[in-house]
């Protein structure tokens, strides 16, 4: 039909028009232009140049005396280097080597040819190691490059292998003052040991005298209370930098202060003290099986997703509480196995620290405690009510970290135990649990700048007092359950409305609430696929994770769920089952050095290991205290 119009494409033009350049650039045709370079002359045709390179373009149509011009001189660049890029830009192929790529990125960079630098880079990057890293280095630096990433790529080698590195004679003379400062200060630089940092700057300082001026700036970049004592008395204050820098003095007198405060350490938070992570891992806290340990392991989940096992001191102790605080953890009470081989309440304390991998014994607490809540608040680590296997109580003490000592502060309303703490706001939020008669909905907290003075605080003492205040009730009343603070919000998961009858009968809840302190409304939000109790919970990359606990159908998990808070979405799978399936497990977040990591390499599968705090989920009561029925509070 007239007028109509149908159009083609060809799907080798591209390759024609590039092969027809190739062949008159071989034959020697319609060349129009010859680059002199050194004592080299090439010939090309400018529009393939102008089309293959920007600085070419704009020197062929802006008004520069070059664009009419048949011969040009190009100085800054190799004839070598050159005659590469030019082959590329007629073939598009290149073939590089550490003989040549130098010569290469500079003529790449000179015609602004961006492809042939990534290329070059790329090559860098793959080749790079211990011998040519200074070498690589001061390539880069010369032409400024940083393409994609690489500076960022080559900085991640170096901090992987900064204290090898600065045994080479190559790069000690290459590292500038700046580069050191901005390595030192980086939390990347986790792979190695504190003292050894120490020692490569001692390296670096005795490579040139002239460095020396820099001793006091470069020492307050290294984190003396990540030592050992004795790495201090006999590497550092043996030094001869020692004598001649004032602030290294200073910063050794305040590790050694830190060493000796060994109780007060959590409130020290100076960058002298902080770890070397750049992010932290999930950690979970393993208690017992039955009447023996797990084992002394600590499970960390790492990149890529993977469980590692962190071998450490044992812990005679099943815990039912954790507590964090600077990235230390206190583990709290829960039971131990008594001389007649039946388990406890504990009053025990033990603090872990990850700096050093290590536990310490701190003060028991007032009372032996057993599912009970914790919270910390200050210098403060607060515990409220809890059992034993003879009575409940509603006594709260508090730990004051800077003396090692606990003191009861204003008891909690009524008896109870098997309920959850979290702070928010400085308050002490405690949700749920068992009273003497009920598993409760009620929500009370503790404010303590409202405390008074209380001359006389034994846990049976009833004191009158407005530092607890009851909150908004939850929808569901649950126990064993789990809560966190998150975004400012409250989260409750989980956990069981007990109903008890001669059976012993228990029921499952679930559900998902969040409560809002500005509003102190509780909002439903959408039940968890499998519910459990006994689970841990933390918080990762802005999802709250689920771990382990028994589940409803009576099995106990070694799965993850996870909650986007934002979405009201559950997941499952999204991490990697732990490798023993877990009731009772404490959780946290925090923060190790790589090289402890470096030294426990072994990763874990899921295994069918059960791994728990209690037998089977039901409420025991001694004979004497049972109760003919347990209600559940509506």
């Amino acid at each position: 039909m007239a007028g109509d119009v149908e159009g083609f494409c060809s799907s080798i033009h591209d390759t024609s028009v590039s092969a027809g350049f190739r062949a008159l650039y071989e034959e020697g045709l319609l060349l129009d232009v010859t680059l002199v370079i050194e004592d080299h002359q090439f010939q090309a045709h400018k529009a393939l140049l102008a089309t293959q390179s920007d600085y070419f373009r704009i020197m062929f149509t802006a008004d520069m005396r070059e664009r009419d011009q048949d011969k040009i001189h190009l100085k800054g660049l190799t004839a070598t280097g050159f005659s590469h890029v030019l082959q590329f830009m007629y073939y598009g192929t290149i073939e590089l080597s550490m003989n040549t790529v130098h010569e290469i990125l500079q003529a790449a960079m000179y015609v602004q040819l961006i492809e042939v630098v990534k290329f070059c880079c790329s090559f860098l990057l793959a080749k790079i190691c211990l011998e040519n890293c200074a070498e690589i280095m001061r390539l880069l630096d010369d032409f400024g490059v940083n393409i994609e990433g690489v500076r960022e790529k080559l900085d991640a080698f170096l901090l992987d292998n900064f204290v090898p590195l600065m045994s080479r004679p190559d790069f000690l003379s290459y590292l500038s003052f700046e580069k050191l400062m901005s390595y030192l200060d980086n939390d990347h630089l986790s792979r190695f040991p504190e003292i050894e940092l120490y020692e490569a700057v001692q390296s670096w300082l005795r490579h040139d005298r002239r460095r020396w001026r820099h001793t006091d700036t470069i020492i307050q970049n290294i984190r003396f209370c990540l030592m050992t004592p004795s790495s201090v008395f006999e590497k550092v204050k043996t030094s001869e930098f020692y004598r001649y820098s004032r602030q290294l003095r200073y910063e050794v007198d305040q590790a050694l202060n830190y060493f000796q405060n060994v109780h007060q350490q959590p409130l020290l938070d100076v960058k002298s003290s902080r770890i070397r992570s750049a992010k932290p891992q999930t950690t979970v806290f393993r208690g017992m099986i039955g009447h023996s340990m797990v084992n002394s392991k600590i499970l960390l989940l790492k990149k890529p997703r993977v469980w590692w096992e962190l071998e450490g001191p044992q812990v005679p102790l099943r815990p039912d509480c954790l507590a964090i605080v600077n990235n230390f953890v206190f583990l709290l009470g829960g039971e131990e196995l008594g001389p007649d081989g039946e388990f406890h309440a504990s009053s025990k304390v033990f603090r872990y620290d990850p700096r050093q991998n290590s536990w310490l014994r701190m003060a028991d607490m007032s009372v032996p405690r057993s599912e009970f809540a914790v919270g910390v608040i200050g210098k403060f680590i607060y515990a409220v009510a809890g059992r034993t296997r003879d009575e409940t109580f509603y006594s709260t003490e508090r730990y004051d970290i800077t003396n090692d000592k606990w003191e009861f502060v204003d008891p909690y309303p009524v008896n109870k135990y098997g309920h959850e703490g979290t702070v928010l706001n400085n308050k002490l939020f405690i949700t749920g649990g068992i009273t003497s008669s009920s598993t409760s909905k009620q929500v009370c907290v503790f404010d303590p700048s409202k405390e008074g003075t209380i001359e006389q605080r034994t846990r049976r003492t009833q004191v009158v007092t407005n530092c607890w205040e009851n909150k908004s009730k939850m929808n569901y009343a649950r126990c064993f359950h789990k809560m966190i603070s998150y975004n400012g919000k409250l989260y409750v998961f989980g956990g069981v409305c007990v109903i008890l009858r001669a059976s012993f009968e228990s029921q499952g809840c679930p559900s998902t609430e969040v409560y809002n302190p500005e509003t102190d409304q509780w909002t439903i939000l959408a039940s968890m696929p499998i519910g459990r109790s006994g689970h841990g919970v933390t918080v990762l990359d802005k999802q709250i994770m689920v771990l382990g606990g028994l589940c409803y159908n009576g099995h106990y998990s070694d799965s993850i769920l996870t909650f986007d808070p934002e979405e009201n979405k559950w997941k499952e799978d999204e991490y990697p089952r732990m490798p023993c399936k877990l009731d009772g497990l404490q959780v946290c977040n925090l923060h190790f050095p790589e090289y402890i990591l470096d030294e426990n390499p072994d990763t874990v599968q899921s295994s069918s290991v059960h791994c728990s705090r209690h037998k089977i989920m039901k409420i025991q009561f001694p004979h004497s205290q049972l109760p003919p029925y347990l209600e559940v509070d509506i």
